[in-house]
């Protein structure tokens, strides 16, 4: 192994592991008695930065040496820098400072080694980034310049290179040497050092100006490069003063994108991002957004869905259903005033459950909604009657009443937590419950006509909302801020809620099935036309099948992921679908219907089937 000098004047750094100080120069090898630089990675304008061994750690770790040339006078300035430079390293997604070397030749900054590939080494090698890798780039990196701008730092160098993608998790900026602190009003009257690589900084910063709005820019330059392939001297047409980047893309970008990535290369600081939240807000107006993994983007094998168990309810029709947190039992939310416990696995009825000759707890009209809570030892049933009604499961007794008769409800939704009960009623109202009190915490903007069905974002945090009016409102929680209203053609009856991609999937009485983008409010497609209004939409766990129920008794099966959708099969009952819910498994859907069953269905690859 070869220990290198790192004094910029010696003319044979090379020297063997052995070795203390250099054979040339007689400068000292091991800096600050622990690191030992054995390769050179890259240099600059400034300095050079070096793979480097932590011999202090047993066994000895690999570090990174960025080392700082500065001119004279510079030296308490730059030491400053750098100590302000220790505290971003508390950041996941920066390098941990180890330590701070300083001499008076420059100063070495010793960072943690990440192993993986720069932004620009995987560009050489994959090629150009599509629409979503790019919005996943952004909604990964701007709370790291969201969170340095805030400590008071510019990086001043965001490029390709300055971006790590590790072999697990989420992009690194690396490489903070050219970093300073944010400039006064009155600093920014002079004209400072000119930092940043060509064709990545903005032009303040080329004028020695730069602000945080600055490293915005370099982020949006970075991305239409990762984009296109082209240097971004490339993309910026002289004769006609603006950038024609778009004249580059293997496909085109949506529009909600392009407008983010104009706007953070806008060369006025008047037009440009001022800062990353406000640019996050852009990305996902409707603060929801997840990458999608692996798994989600790989494809589906070959598969069908066969029917395999089929319930009986004669004199009844199931409005809603539930499975229990353990997944052995379901509940059922009857049309005769009933609610019923079923075992999973043989059909049985376990139990019904309804007032005795018109008398005692109980629901004295249709049961149109049921939730088990995740404890699993409590059920949560609603109605037309106006109840909400908590069951003890071991006694099977009311436990408490959170409302006693009133306006009739139509659906309910149950955070994971167990904590918060979400109650939609035929008018309009969608009420927000403490369950471990009984009481109602308050009430979101009344709907102008009955709310038909809601649903959560799987981390509670967004409530998506369904009237006969046809409107539909998304909503934050626990705030229950009203973040958007969309307006459809014909009143909707049921919806979903998509994390990736972020959307909201909704059916009306027409039949139509339309596909609202989170990502872009303007934003929305026809994904289906059934034959007849549409009465449940369910989307599995793992958002791989999106399941439509119709009136006409059909349930066509779309196969769901953040990259593209296609429809699969249709199944079929009897008379109207009521409800629809897939296992957590994600290959096991349930349904019930007007022609008086539940059924089951279970996807079976073709070396299943026979």
């Amino acid at each position: 192994m070869t220990t290198l000098c790192i004094n910029p004047q010696c003319s044979q750094p090379e020297n063997g592991d052995d070795r203390d100080r250099c054979q040339a120069c007689g400068s000292r090898l091991l800096l600050g008695q622990r690191f030992r630089p054995i390769e050179e990675l890259g240099r600059g304008g400034f300095g050079r930065t070096f793979l480097a061994w932590d011999e202090a750690e047993s066994p000895p770790q690999r570090c990174v040496i960025k080392q700082i040339l500065r001119s004279q006078g510079s030296r308490d300035r730059d030491l400053a820098e750098a100590k302000r430079l220790a505290k971003l390293g508390q950041h996941p997604q920066i390098p941990q400072l180890i330590a701070i070397l300083e001499s008076a030749r420059d100063i070495c900054l010793v960072q943690s080694y990440i192993a993986g590939r720069n932004l620009a080494q995987v560009l050489q090698a994959d090629g150009v980034f599509d629409e979503t890798q790019v919005r996943s780039l952004l909604m990964e990196l701007l709370p790291v310049l969201q969170y340095i701008h805030e400590q008071g730092i510019i990086h001043r160098d965001i490029k390709p290179e300055n971006i790590l993608l590790p072999t697990e998790g989420p992009p690194i900026l690396v490489d903070f040497g050219a970093a300073r602190t944010a400039p006064t009003a009155t600093e920014l009257e002079r004209t400072g050092t000119v930092i940043g690589s060509a064709g990545y900084a903005a032009p303040e910063q080329a004028l020695g100006k730069a602000v945080p709005a600055s490293d915005l820019y370099g982020l949006g330059i970075t991305c239409l490069h990762v984009l296109t392939g082209e240097h971004p001297f490339d993309l910026y047409s002289v004769a006609e003063d603006r950038w024609v980047w778009r004249d580059f893309v293997p496909t085109p970008v949506g529009a909600a994108l392009g407008r983010v990535l104009d706007r953070l290369v806008a060369r006025s600081l008047r037009s440009r991002y001022a800062n990353a939240e406000v640019v996050l807000a852009d990305l996902a107006p409707a603060g929801l957004w997840q990458p999608p993994n692996s798994q989600s983007l790989s494809p589906l094998p070959a598969a069908t869905w066969h029917c395999t168990q089929t319930w009986p309810t004669p004199g009844r029709t199931v409005n809603a259903l539930a499975l229990s947190p353990d997944g052995r039992a379901v509940s059922t939310a009857n049309s005769d005033h009933t609610f019923q416990l079923w075992d999973r696995q043989t059909g049985e009825v376990l139990q019904t459950l309804a007032p005795r000759l018109g008398f005692g707890a109980g629901h004295r009209d249709a049961v149109t909604a049921v939730a088990f809570h995740p404890a699993g030892d409590r059920l949560i049933t609603a109605g037309l009657d106006g109840q909400i009604l908590q069951w003890d499961l071991t006694s099977y007794r009311v436990q408490q009443s959170l409302r006693q008769r009133g306006r009739p409800v139509t659906a309910i939704a149950l955070t994971p937590d167990g904590t918060t009960l979400i109650v939609a009623d035929i008018g309009g109202h969608i009420s927000v419950w403490d369950l471990d009190t009984g009481k109602q915490r308050f009430d979101l903007v009344r709907h102008s006509g009955q709310v038909n069905d809601v649903a959560l974002s799987p981390d509670s945090t967004r409530l998506a909302s369904v009237c006969e009016a046809g409107t539909l409102r998304l909503w934050a929680l626990p705030s229950g801020q009203l973040l958007h209203t969309w307006t459809a053609k014909s009143p909707l009856r049921a919806v979903a809620l998509s994390v990736s991609p972020p959307a909201l999937i909704t059916g009306d009485r027409t039949g139509r099935v339309v596909v609202w983008s989170l990502l872009d409010f303007a934003q929305h497609e026809v994904l289906e036309q059934c034959q007849d209004a549409v009465s449940a939409i369910a989307l599995s766990a793992d958002e791989r099948w999106l399941a439509i129920g119709s009136r006409d008794g059909t349930i066509p099966l779309w196969r769901w992921s953040s990259v593209t959708h296609h429809r699969s099969t249709e199944l079929h009952h009897g008379w109207t679908i009521g409800d629809l819910r897939f296992a957590p498994d994600g290959h096991t859907l349930i349904s019930t219907a007007a022609d008086e069953t539940v059924r089951w269905w279970q996807l079976i690859a073709p070396n299943q089937v026979g």
